[in-house]
């Protein structure tokens, strides 16, 4: 059979993985209609605020995160929730799936008073008429909401995840996915919670608590707000490993299926997040950079991966990567590697001459053609000259 890229993520039908989260891609409804038309899968609009006043964001908000080569390596934001109303979004969510009704269309749901069960459940009830796909819980926005007892500070709390999941899954019978964080004390323990609630999925993570620079002439930090600033969310190809590492634990520890975030930029990076057991993939800060188009490089990079290996569908790779994670203590002692360079591709830069000498063993230097040469006696195999090596002119070998 041909390969394909529809999934059924928690009971919705989607064209395929790839959802936009909830962030400014999702504003508003004119701009989740072009990104279906552009081909994403689904989306999870903007979090809603029960009242709009709750919504009340600052100028500026976003800041790029750059490298001394000017790379953008993500972005921090302090911005709120939908400035829109809740009667306005359900009108929207009727609208979009009365035209986009092969496209997944979930609700982000947090209140800022954290435990109000009225809000909750009648927000539920009101998207649930309005024909909404599911429903998302943002048990981890790790700014302004948290301060309010919404947001991560529900998602560090096990009483309070059950506590919010169960209201939320009386109110309906469609999907119901609880968003965690990912700096939390026992991360499986969490998803456990969300699952034995009633939670149909797990979503994870959200942005990390940050701070992205400081003005070394005013000492106020990026970006300033008339003098001041506060904590924000880092998002973006920064935070991958962090998030790869916590998809992975929720999907070795619960039952049902996960959606994948933070730092999904290419088509593999999707496939890494499937391979630790995400079955639908949300994307924001490679939006925020490139625009709804990057979903055709991610469409096509991934059906061409998928039959490239023979892979009818995502779920003939999900979770393959879980049984090669082990506790560090298991790993093979006698396992020795020496670095390899390759005479034929090495640029003669000495960078790798540089930082083997002073972080690692001295073990690497220049002949007289400028080639990089590794006394293997002395190398240690750390792997720290073919992770810098800017060629890529380097590789592990068995010793």
């Amino acid at each position: 059979m041909p390969s394909t890229l529809k999934v059924n993520f928690a009971g919705v039908a989607m064209p395929n993985p790839f959802m936009l989260s909830s962030a400014p891609p999702t504003t508003n409804v004119e701009m989740v209609a072009r990104c279906f038309e552009a081909g994403w899968g689904g989306a999870v609009l903007k979090t809603l605020a029960y009242q709009v006043s709750q919504a009340q964001n600052v100028n500026p908000r976003i800041t790029a995160v750059r490298s001394a080569d000017n790379e953008i390596l993500g972005f921090t934001n302090f911005e709120l929730g939908s400035p829109k109303t809740i009667e306005k979004w359900a009108k929207d969510t009727e609208w979009l799936k009365k035209h986009f009704p092969e496209h997944g269309v979930w609700v982000s749901l947090l209140h800022t008073e954290g435990l109000v069960e009225a809000q909750w459940r009648e927000v539920t009830r009101m998207f649930d008429e309005a024909g909404a796909d599911g429903f998302e819980l943002n048990f981890s926005c790790s700014h302004g909401m948290a301060e309010s007892g919404g947001g991560a500070a529900i998602g560090g709390n096990e009483e309070m995840i059950r506590k919010v999941t169960g209201w939320v899954r009386e109110e309906t019978l469609k999907p119901v996915m609880t968003k965690l964080p990912a700096i939390v004390q026992d991360i499986p323990g969490k998803a456990k919670a969300a699952q034995e609630a009633g939670a149909d999925a797990i979503a994870s993570i959200n942005t990390l608590n940050s701070l992205p620079g400081i003005d070394i002439h005013s000492f106020v930090p990026y970006p300033s707000v008339d003098g001041r600033s506060a904590f924000q969310g880092l998002s973006g190809a920064a935070i991958k490993p962090v998030a790869l590492r916590t998809v992975a634990q929720i999907a070795d520890s619960v039952q049902i299926p996960v959606s994948g975030i933070g730092g999904i930029s290419n088509w593999k990076d999707a496939v890494e997040f499937i391979a630790v057991g995400a079955s639908s993939l949300q994307v924001c800060s490679a939006v925020m950079h490139h625009g709804y188009r990057i979903i055709n490089d991610l469409n096509a990079g991934l059906l061409n991966y998928m039959e490239e290996m023979g892979f009818e569908s995502i779920n003939d790779f999900c979770k393959k990567a879980l049984p090669h994670i082990f506790r560090h203590n298991d790993l093979n002692r006698a396992y020795k590697l020496y670095s390899s360079p390759d005479p034929e591709t090495c640029i003669g830069c000495g960078r790798c001459v540089a930082v083997c000498q002073d972080s690692a063993y001295s073990a690497i230097h220049l002949d007289e053609n400028r080639i990089a040469v590794v006394d293997r006696e002395k190398c240690d195999g750390c792997g720290l000259c073919y992770g810098i090596c800017p060629a890529q002119a380097i590789t592990m070998a068995r010793k």
